[in-house]
């Protein structure tokens, strides 16, 4: 508990409570003939971004999500408040490899070229569940999947000469500060020990948020690393603050904690809207080149956590990138081809 209360007292600095309180600048610009995807849409930071793009005059505006139903409605929310007519919503869940792999597919066959991709979809539970690929669901949906739809919409988003470099925006969290050490990789396979229902204890799950954030930031740095600059999307990962939502309330079992955590919220968080200005940033900002590889937070670049930048976390990056490829390389015969590309 005491470590606890340290790496709280290191995240919740006096700097951290100022900026969530501080607006954030709201950046525009002209997506005309620009082919945005979101996942996570339908709701919160994704849906507000969404808003966003659509007052940019943009091309193309596709929400993933896992409900048509609620994709639909949003986009015609969308629709409604912007003016904006080429909304559309594609089934997209994250918790079935098969359903990204639809959805990569749909994207090839299509022919459609992607500017801007906002990897913002994520779940977050207290419980232990698994998907219907048996992995453990915060780690498929909040990292495998991610990845791999990443990895399938890299072809698509190619940079054209003297035109707007292709944007991947994933997001991570502060969350990953709280992870100060990966006891699972002193061992070897630590995503298959992610993985094991008789590994999954209670204090396990209540740190598998936070490791799935952490493994989102380790991907987007080591992929930046892994492409050609010049020739690839600039890759970011960002976190949108605090933000008052439903998936953290929901994560909590008990009625009692449900209400404290939303009168705690109400004074700490900021608006979905707020939040979703620093993946604007990203997705939009001139200045893209310099943050290609970088973690956003406040439309600014900041450090990221010790551990991540320490001897230790670079080699657990290195490792967790061997490790999911080759996952991920058995799932999807497409993935080796397009890694052999970079």
């Amino acid at each position: 508990m005491n470590a606890r209360l340290k790496i709280l007292r290191q995240v919740l600095t006096r700097k951290w409570f100022t900026d969530q309180r501080t607006p954030l600048e709201m950046v525009s610009g002209d997506l005309t003939g620009k082919t945005v995807v979101i996942t996570g849409s339908n709701r919160g930071v994704g849906f507000e971004a969404a808003k966003h793009f659509a007052g940019m005059n943009v091309g193309r505006l596709i929400l993933a999500c896992r409900s048509i139903k609620g994709g639909n409605l949003a986009a015609q929310d969308i629709c409604a408040s912007t003016g904006c007519g080429s909304v559309e919503c594609w089934l997209l869940d994250l918790g079935s490899f098969a359903s990204v792999q639809s959805f990569a597919t749909r994207i090839e066959e299509e022919n459609i070229r992607v500017d801007i991709f906002i990897g913002n979809a994520a779940t977050m539970s207290s419980k232990l569940s698994t998907t219907e690929d048996e992995w453990e669901t915060m780690l498929q949906v909040n990292y495998l999947s991610n990845v791999l739809l990443t990895i399938l919409l890299l072809p698509h988003m190619s940079p054209r000469k003297n035109e707007f470099q292709p944007r991947i925006i994933l997001m991570s969290s502060e969350a990953h500060y709280f992870i100060q050490h990966l006891k699972e990789a002193d061992g070897p396979e630590m995503l298959s020990k992610l993985n094991d229902p008789q590994h999954c204890s209670v204090s396990v799950m209540e740190q598998r948020y936070f490791v799935s954030k952490l493994f989102v930031l380790f991907f987007s740095r080591e992929l930046a690393h892994r492409v050609n600059s010049e020739t690839s999307p600039i890759i970011v990962s960002v976190t949108p603050g605090l933000c008052s939502s439903d998936l953290d309330i929901e994560s909590t079992n008990s009625q009692t904690m449900r209400y404290l955590k939303r009168v705690v919220m109400s004074f700490i968080s900021r608006t979905p809207e707020m939040g979703s200005r620093t993946i604007i940033h990203a997705a939009i900002n001139p200045e893209g080149p310099t943050q290609h590889g970088r973690y956003l937070a406040n439309c600014r670049i900041e450090v990221e956590s010790n551990y991540s930048l320490s001897t230790e976390g670079m080699l657990v990056q290195h490792r967790l990138w061997d490790e999911t490829m080759h996952i991920l390389q058995s799932i999807e015969p497409r993935v080796e081809k397009i890694l052999q590309a970079l």
